[in-house]
Formats: C-alpha cells, structure tokens, sequence
C-alpha cells in the first residue's frame, strides 16, 4: 500500500472564488479542525507536516482521475454513454448525453466539478508552497518537496488551458475574498509559459525513482512526459523530441511484453508505467470504481460482482470497435461483448478486476504516462518536422509488433501525411480509454474534420439509440472552432464580475 493512499483529503465542492481563499478558509485539511485557520503556528512546522500535505495534493489526484473520462475519452469518437432505461433512471444520465453530442450548456454539472477539482487541487499546490518557502526543514528535502508541488500545479494548468483556453494562472496563493473577486483570465501563452517553467524545475529537482512505500510518486519521468506533452500540443515538436529522447535515454522505463500486464493490478507500477494514480481495494477508502462507472446498464452479476448496478458511463463506440485490426490481440483485452437484451454492447475491459461481490470498490490503478505513450509521441515529433524511415518507424513499429501486427514500412506508409494517420491510428487503439484520444484531436487540428464524420455514421448507425428526450437532431456532433473549448461554469461567472465567457456559449 502506498503511503500517500492513507491521507485524509480535501473534498472542497465550492467554486474557485471560495477555494482560493485560504485565509480564514475552513476547510477539512488533513487533522485541522474546521474553522480552524491554517498558519504556522498549528500545522506547517516539521518535515511531517509538509510531507503529509503534499499527500493530500496526491489525494487529489485520485479524484481527477475517477472522474477526467467525462470531459476526455468521452468527448471524443471512442466513447459514448449507455442509453438503456433501468427502472426508470438513465444509466449515462442526460448531461452526459449532451456532452457527448456537443450540446452541453454553461451550467453542465459535470464541467463545473471539473473547475472545482482542478482548482481546489491548484490551491493546495500553492498553500504548502507558500509555508514550504518560509520553513525551516531541511532544504535537500523541500527542494524535492517544491518539485513535487510543482509539478502537480503545471499537471493541473495543464489540463485547464486545454479544456477552457485562457483560464486564471494561479501561482501564488489567494489572499483575501477581494483578491479571488479580482482574478482574470490569463492568455494561453502565460499559462503555457508558468506550466514549461514549473515543469523544468521538477525535471531538475526530482529523482528518477523510488524504492519501498514512496514507488509511485513523480519522477523525473514524468515531469519531462508533462514538458513534452505541452511542447507537442503547442506544436514545438523539437523540444518535445528533446524530452522523450532524455525519458528513453534514461534506461528507466520499457515495454512490458504482455499488453494485459499494464493494466493488471497485480503489477503496478510497471517498468512501463511513468505515473499512474494509485488506487488500494478495501476498506480504507482508497479503492477505485472504474468498472462501477464504465459497465453496461443490466450488467451487475455478469460484469461487475458488486451489490450496485452499473450507469455505463464510458461505453466504447462501433466507430472504435472496428479501429481495430484483424488480430490485434488489445481488443480482447481492453473491449468485452455484453449480450444484452434488446441492446447489445461492447464495454471496456481494461479495468475489469473487482474481487469483492459485498462492495462497489476495485484495486485498479489509473494510468497517466506510459512508455507506449513516449514512443508513439516521438514518431510523431520526427515525423512532423520532416518525414523519415528509420527511427519513427521503429518507434512504431514496437507498439504494434507486441499488439500482434506486422511492421508498417515505408512503402506502406510512403510520406509524412501517411505516417501521420498511421501514428493516429496507433495512439487511438493503444491508448483507448486512457483519456489521450480527444487531447489528440484537438492538438492535431482533427477534431472538426473527425467528429464530424464520426457524427454522420453515429447518427445513420448509433451505437446505442438515444431517448427521445436526447434524441439526435442536426444540433448533434455539429461541432464548430468554439466547441473545441468548454464552457467556464456558470457559477463562475456570477461570482465573479471578471471571469469572461468564451465564444458560443
């Protein structure tokens, strides 16, 4: 069990303005009592205390995570949501449903949770930093501390710049109710610049691993996979290559030769892994519910052993279905075939191990980066500054040949524009349902063109039929340049006089 899955975290539901402020705030912070303020003088004063705070901030990892599928995976052609009414209830759920046909409202609940994890997570980072830069500890420990705090802060922004565009860079923290009423919308490029300067200082500060009860904590690894990832989706592809040649050249990390062993609980944190969020079956409350979430509607006793039934809340498309190559071993392993009646589906199979029939709770961990990830990503970085034969085709060509498929040569894929579809096609079935393939889109410039055609054949053959009450209409996929973005909350703007809405919501 890893240490940092025994913290007590922070379950703020209040919107940035309030979560912000974290003078006078009252909120449940590890052993505080409520309404209790947090100052030096009764938290923020051992090597202990620090190190218990930045678990809480790993805490919080685990709710962005059993939650990001909404706004990823399921805003894109890999996945939608189970239709099928259960004793009167929806298992998808109406938003969700609009979500996925690019109908969604400023008042959609689950993108102001989104805000609101994303942000209350921001402002732990920058609480402890704050007492972090004031303490007297020892400073090799809380240079390794100030890495971890800010890499997480540029993990988070990261995320935010790209589901709102311009969004409020936090580094500092919040002072005062005047100061939160105050914030403003920062330009991409500043959030981009404070997310390249976070993540260069924990590359310099992190260890490439760890041992004993801190395995799974970030690393070196992973903060140059979050440097690269922001490099390539603003298109710097140079030192984007330059990050995922210092991740390969370490020696760190490797494919494992059995696809199913990635996602096997039994064998977490992998040579493979680079982060994964940390999950723990039992009855501590740390365990994750990714198969709770994703199983069909009607699946309990079959899919699922637990006493709850499942919403099907990432049911994965025809579309990505039938992305898959003839035997391509993944698709056994991430897809599994439900014989529903009067509505068969597939569901996804990657996080399929709960072991308890008494509760709602499974052990699996929630992969971030991964080495299939790196190597796909430096094909693709080669590849878009000019067209190659030798090693972005053997980046690709390790993916596939342990998924079972022959090598691609350049006669297959004769050009750049060839082997740029073929990396696509490669991320999008090797990385299914891990929340890569609408980032994917977007950054490319795909995501009108894809979703697009997507919508056309979902509408002329669904996956699943819609209710009457989310029927497809010609308001479906019709996703334009401002769908690209979500809407920021509605309650965001009410708070705050400052906060702009951005185009066609």
């Amino acid at each position: 069990m890893k240490r940092y899955n025994l913290i007590l975290k922070v379950r703020s539901i209040l919107p940035i303005v309030s979560m912000l402020v974290f003078l006078g705030c009252s909120d449940e912070f590890l052993d505080v009592t409520p309404n209790h303020y947090l100052t030096e003088g009764n938290f923020y004063q051992t090597e202990e205390d620090f190190d218990q705070a930045l678990l809480g901030v790993y805490g919080s990892l685990q709710d962005y995570a059993l939650s990001a599928h909404f706004l990823e995976e399921g805003r894109s052609d890999n996945t939608t949501y189970d239709n099928l009414l259960d004793q009167g209830s929806l298992g998808g759920g109406r938003q969700y449903g609009f979500l996925d046909q690019f109908k969604m409202t400023s008042d959609a609940g689950p993108i102001s949770d989104a805000w609101n994890t994303i942000y209350s997570a921001i402002k732990d980072c920058n609480v402890t930093l704050f007492y972090l830069n004031k303490a007297e500890i020892d400073p090799v420990s809380a240079k390794s501390m100030e890495a971890e705090l800010r890499f997480f802060r540029a993990f988070y922004h990261f995320i935010a710049v790209r589901y709102w565009g311009d969004v409020p860079l936090l580094i500092e923290p919040v002072n005062s109710a005047e100061d939160a009423f105050a914030l403003e919308r920062n330009s991409i490029a500043d959030v981009y610049q404070a997310i390249v300067q976070d993540a260069e200082f924990a590359i310099s500060n992190l260890p490439p691993g760890y041992a004993g009860n801190d395995v799974g904590r970030v690393t070196k690894g992973a903060a140059r996979m979050l440097l690269a990832k922001a490099y390539l989706t603003r298109g710097d592809y140079s030192n984007a290559q330059n990050q995922l040649n210092n991740i390969i050249g370490s020696n760190e990390y490797d494919l494992l030769a059995n696809y199913a062993d990635v996602f096997d609980p039994t064998n977490k944190n992998h040579p493979e892994s680079i982060l994964e969020v940390q999950f723990k079956e039992g009855a501590e409350g740390e365990s994750s519910n990714f198969i709770y979430q994703f199983a069909p509607v009607g699946s309990r006793g079959v899919v699922v052993l637990g006493p709850e039934s499942a919403p099907g809340r990432n049911i994965p498309t025809t579309d990505l279905v039938e992305a898959y190559e003839a035997n391509d071993i993944r698709k056994d392993i991430s897809v599994a075939y439900f014989d529903r009646d009067p509505s068969p589906l597939y569901y996804i199979n990657k996080y399929n191990h709960d072991t308890d029939p008494d509760f709602s709770r499974s052990p699996d961990n929630w992969p971030v980066y991964r080495y299939a990830d790196v190597l796909l990503m430096l094909a693709e970085a080669i590849n878009e500054q000019s067209y190659q034969t030798g090693t972005p085709f053997d980046m690709l060509n390790r993916v596939r040949l342990r998924a079972g498929l022959p090598e691609l040569t350049p006669t297959d894929l004769p050009d750049q524009e060839s082997f740029r579809n073929a990396i696509a096609q490669e991320r999008r079935v090797e990385l299914a349902f891990e929340n890569h393939r609408w980032f994917d889109l977007v950054r490319t410039g795909k995501a009108i063109e894809v979703i697009t055609a997507y919508g056309i054949k979902e509408k002329a053959n669904p996956t699943l039929v819609p209710p009457d009450f989310i029927a497809f209409g010609p308001e479906s996929f019709a996703i334009t340049q401002e769908k690209l973005l979500y809407p920021i909350p509605n309650n965001e703007l009410d708070l705050n006089p400052n906060m702009t809405q951005n185009p066609g919501y």
